[in-house]
């Protein structure tokens, strides 16, 4: 793989492979911390006309020279973990996909693929989300005027639905936060966002791919993370980190808008340890739960990710 490209890329590629054991709604810990969903990678929160989210990560897109792979990542022995169905998957380094996991020990986590999958997370009894994510890629702004794809959610790899709660900025890239240009215009970019469940609520997590279902429910009390990348795996090429060319990929979630490369001259990339790719070509036989023979590149691209509103602030 090349060096320079890396994953927090768009999507959330990978299979989920059909299974015969569904799961059961799962109590967790009591603690007095809130539910939290952590996004790293490109992908796109847009917003609905009730002030909930759907987030949505790209399919497969040969002419973009890359393959998109969507996972969930959640600590070993936790009741999300058990009640969604996650396994270990060898050879997976959780800080070469996110900063504030340097120095975690990989084993104490756990994962699933998340390709032709659902999560609906609802939390409360209110359907808008507060939103304090001023850093995404603002696409109403870079491309206005252009309607949102009308198949979204069967053109996305994977889709999830945010009721209740909050987002807001959070960075797992050192070029996280630096000032971007798409053209003319211009602002700082995320390459990760932070959901917390609504204080005082219950949260439910519920996983669907074709007949299998699962749901985790945390009450008000409770305490339980779980992760989200977008990885992509480069077919070729060199990347250069203060010019993403994979911006392009970001304008296919509108109709007929012009891609605009981001550029940012302060960009550096970041060096990462060695890390199997998790679910990278997955096959419904291995149920998903393999990882890349390819290891990630030391070097690796800023991936930001990208914001549609329609309901105001």
């Amino acid at each position: 793989m090349n060096r320079r490209d890396f994953v927090s890329r768009v999507a959330l590629g990978g299979v989920t492979a059909a299974s015969t054991s569904f799961g059961r709604a799962v109590q967790a810990a009591p603690s007095l911390e809130q539910v939290s969903v952590r996004f790293v990678g490109m992908m796109a929160f847009v917003e609905r006309a009730d002030r909930s989210f759907l987030v949505a990560t790209p399919g497969q897109h040969s002419m973009h020279h890359m393959t998109h792979t969507p996972f969930l990542m959640a600590r070993a022995g936790s009741a999300m973990a058990r009640a969604l169905g996650m396994a270990p998957v060898p050879g997976v380094v959780p800080e070469a996909f996110d900063t504030t996991l340097i120095g975690v020990t990989p084993s104490d986590f756990v994962f699933r693929s998340l390709r032709n999958t659902s999560l609906d997370i609802v939390s409360g009894d209110a359907p808008e989300v507060a939103n304090h994510a001023d850093e995404m890629a603002m696409l109403h702004h870079i491309a206005p005027g252009k309607r949102v794809r009308g198949n979204l959610e069967k053109w996305a790899s994977s889709t999830i639905s945010l009721r209740g709660g909050r987002i807001e900025n959070a960075h797992g890239h050192p070029d996280a936060g630096k000032l971007w240009s798409f053209g003319h215009y211009r602002q700082r970019l995320t390459d990760a966002v932070n959901f917390h469940g609504s204080r005082g609520a219950r949260t439910t997590i519920r996983l669907t791919s074709g007949v299998e279902a699962r749901t985790f429910v945390a009450s008000d009390r409770e305490a339980a993370a779980l992760w989200v990348f977008s990885a992509a795996q480069p077919n070729g090429g060199i990347g250069e980190p203060t010019s993403l060319e994979h911006s392009e990929v970001i304008f296919d979630y509108l109709v007929d808008a012009r891609a605009v490369v981001a550029t940012c001259p302060d960009a550096t990339g970041r060096k990462v340890p060695d890390t199997e790719l998790p679910f990278a070509e997955a096959t419904s036989a291995s149920g998903g739960l393999i990882a890349s023979a390819a290891r990630m590149p030391p070097l690796t691209e800023f991936c930001y990710i990208v914001s549609i509103l329609f309901g105001g602030k």
